[in-house]
């Protein structure tokens, strides 16, 4: 096997393979004080990395045979041949052990993921003690949302005075279209309406059904004023038990409008089929020639809101809030660059970082855990494309 620094499990597809690009751009800026990193996608086909490959234009890229619902030995013998792992292959819905990162831990290889899924993601910080032991550092649900979202939130509560100060934080997204993705975060999303939504109330966890009570979100100038709805996001439960945020809510909206429509008439489908992995990413494959054809009418562009809320001492009605706002004119090229920073931010003062200052301490964290310096570092990189 030919040698590499990261292994980016998924890179064949899209999300997965605009990490790679965006590892491969940002490790040769001699301002980032790395080495260029070595390369490689784990994955079940040959075939799909060459396509990747040549897309990628990268022609040191490293095919490594992966097959997460395979040979457990075959992965693990993968992981332990690089410095860092990226989990970019999704869907996670329906999945509920975090078995790449058990893999890591046992090899002591950094890790970090994509994962939407709040069940999987909280099994995954359940690891938390078991990887600080191996000395293994590992981030979960690290994307742009979630992921840079959460950093944002974190961010806005600081703003507003810390924790004590923070009653609640909303948060909004809004794509146009699929954002410019594949067939695996359409399948996701449809994933996602067969999921209930976890919020916070009054401090106490609450679940309410996805796709449920609309609000008007204004992104700015560029997305302007768009229908939200709730779905699920681990960012929820990271924010209200990292941060203390005693009310929290997490909600989405696409383009053209007609899609949220479509959304909700989907939720009226059998639970039982709207959980089926199979299903749902065989009905995302065959949806994907309409997809593609309103996509290309309405653009990829992707927009993220923060609302943070100060806590009520009874005498202000004004309610003082800090909003912080995040467009992006392509969701499949900025979920690259997210990962691609936090990634990076795993490597600082590890393989091919001349800095030798690390500033994620051997664990599994949340986003919202992490050091105020790592946050402001991938929050640097993640946002220049904006």
């Amino acid at each position: 096997m030919d040698p590499f620094d990261v292994l980016v499990v998924g890179g064949n597809g899209r999300v997965g393979a605009s990490t790679v690009r965006w590892l491969d751009r940002l490790s040769r800026r001699s301002s980032e004080g790395l080495l260029p990193l070595r390369l490689a996608i784990g994955g079940r086909s040959a075939a799909s990395f060459e396509a990747a490959k040549k897309r990628l234009n990268l022609d040191e890229l490293v095919f490594v045979p992966v097959d997460l619902d395979g040979d457990r030995e075959t992965v693990s013998a993968a992981v332990g041949a690089a410095q860092l792992v990226v989990h970019t292959a999704g869907p996670f819905q329906g999945r509920s052990d975090p078995h790449l990162l058990r893999a890591c831990i046992a090899a002591g290889v950094p890790y970090c993921d994509v994962c939407d899924e709040l069940s999987l993601s909280r099994s995954a910080r359940a690891l938390s003690a078991e990887a600080a032991e191996a000395g293994v550092p590992a981030v979960v649900s690290c994307g742009i949302w979630p992921g840079v979202s959460a950093l944002m939130a974190a961010l806005a509560v600081e703003k507003l005075g810390g924790a004590a100060s923070c009653d609640s934080v909303e948060l909004s997204f809004y794509t146009a279209g699929t954002g410019g993705a594949g067939p695996t975060i359409v399948s996701a999303t449809f994933l996602l309406l067969a999921t209930a939504v976890a919020t916070y109330q009054n401090g106490l966890p609450t679940t309410k059904q996805p796709w449920t009570e609309r609000r008007l979100v204004d992104f700015g100038a560029v997305v302007g004023v768009q229908p939200c709805f709730l779905l699920d996001n681990p960012d929820v439960f990271a924010i209200a038990d990292a941060l203390g945020v005693a009310n929290c809510a997490s909600r989405f909206g696409t383009a053209p409008r007609v899609w949220n429509s479509l959304f909700g008439a989907m939720k009226l489908l059998p639970v039982n089929l709207l959980r089926n992995r199979k299903a749902m990413q065989g009905f995302a494959q065959f949806s994907m020639p309409i997809i593609r054809a309103v996509d290309a009418l309405v653009g990829s562009t992707n927009a993220m809101r923060v609302d943070a809320y100060r806590r009520s001492d009874g005498k202000n009605e004004t309610t003082e809030k800090v909003t912080l706002r995040c467009v992006h004119p392509d969701l499949e090229d900025c979920v690259g660059l997210a990962t691609a920073a936090f990634a990076l931010e795993l490597l600082r003062g590890r393989v091919g970082d001349v800095s030798n200052k690390t500033t994620i301490e051997p664990g599994v964290w949340f986003p919202t855990e992490l050091k105020a310096h790592a946050r402001d570092n991938i929050l640097r990189l993640a946002k220049e494309e904006t």
